[in-house]
């Protein structure tokens, strides 16, 4: 495979990590500073809650009977979306290229989502176990690990609210530790500026993230990236959702460098609310001349308690 090689003037690349990173730290310190002292008053006075997603419909007072805001709202993580809301959880999640030629790949990662309230918070991804077909025979690796930090910006209605919504701005970076340009083309360290929102109405809702990300070592790309999705959920145990993402990369055993749209349909099932969720979805993505390529996304996330 040929060596992928990233092409950047140094000063102008520092240029943008620095305005990037002062950017989100910026926004992410005064959101935190603005907010830390709404949580404060928050337990005062009453509110008005109208029919939520179990078909609730009562006036509730707080000083009775409490409603806190639920950062899942009734919104279902996507298998390929990170949530915009912030969670103690833990996830695992698989991708396999479904033409199992030499050549496609198979990653399994774990991703430890943290919160220090229900404004700020961030995640922690673990090396990344990179496959390649045939398995045993092809090539094989831990790929970068990733940290984040994650500000909430906006937020309102709660868990039996018929509206929500959530809006937070996160920055990540990745960092390999034992690189592989040549076998996992497009793999490398990089930092990644993302916007992400979320909004529910009753059962139906929708969510979406939009970031850049910005290569920092050979074999990272340069992308500018959008993923979305609209779900439903059913009985309280159940979801269906369909993802959109546009503008994603991919690199060809060539060292070319493709944009693709990829559409993806899930099946999301929760039985024990929060505490557990279970994801599938069979994605189909089409990457300019290099044609359709089938993708199986897998998910399980347990939650151990939320702001």
């Amino acid at each position: 495979m040929s060596k992928v090689r990233c092409r950047y003037k140094k000063g102008v690349f520092l240029k943008n990590v620095l305005v990037y990173s002062f950017l989100i730290a910026g926004i992410l310190a005064g959101v935190f500073l603005q907010n830390a002292s709404a949580d404060d008053n928050s337990s005062a006075g009453s509110s008005s809650v109208s029919s939520g997603p179990a078909g609730l419909s009562s006036d509730i007072s707080e000083e009775s009977n409490p409603v806190y805001l639920d950062p899942d709202r009734g919104i279902v993580r996507s298998v390929h979306i990170e949530e915009a809301w912030v969670e103690n959880a833990f996830y695992v999640h698989s991708v396999n290229q479904d033409q199992l030629s030499p050549g496609g790949e198979w990653s399994l990662s774990g991703e430890f989502d943290f919160a220090f309230n229900r404004w700020l918070g961030g995640e922690f991804d673990f090396p990344v176990f990179l496959l390649t077909y045939p398995l045993g025979q092809g090539a094989s690796s831990f790929g970068p690990m990733t940290l984040g930090l994650r500000g909430v910006a906006l937020q309102s209605g709660s868990d039996v609210s018929r509206e929500a919504g959530i809006l937070s701005f996160e920055l990540e970076g990745s960092w390999w530790a034992t690189p592989q340009p040549r076998s996992f083309p497009g793999v490398g360290d990089e930092i990644v500026p993302e916007v992400l929102g979320a909004f529910r109405y009753h059962r139906v809702y929708f969510q979406g993230i939009g970031g850049y990300e910005i290569p920092l070592s050979e074999g990272a790309v340069a992308n500018t990236f959008f993923r979305s999705s609209v779900g439903r959920s059913w009985e309280n145990i159940w979801a269906t959702q369909i993802q959109f993402d546009v503008n994603s990369a991919l690199v060809t055993p060539s060292g070319t460098t493709v944009r693709g749209f990829s559409l993806i349909p899930e099946v999301a099932y929760f039985p024990y609310g929060d505490a557990l969720l279970g994801e599938i979805g069979e994605g189909v993505s089409v990457y300019g001349p290099s044609g359709v390529q089938p993708t199986t996304y897998a998910l399980v996330e347990v939650e151990f308690r939320g702001y």
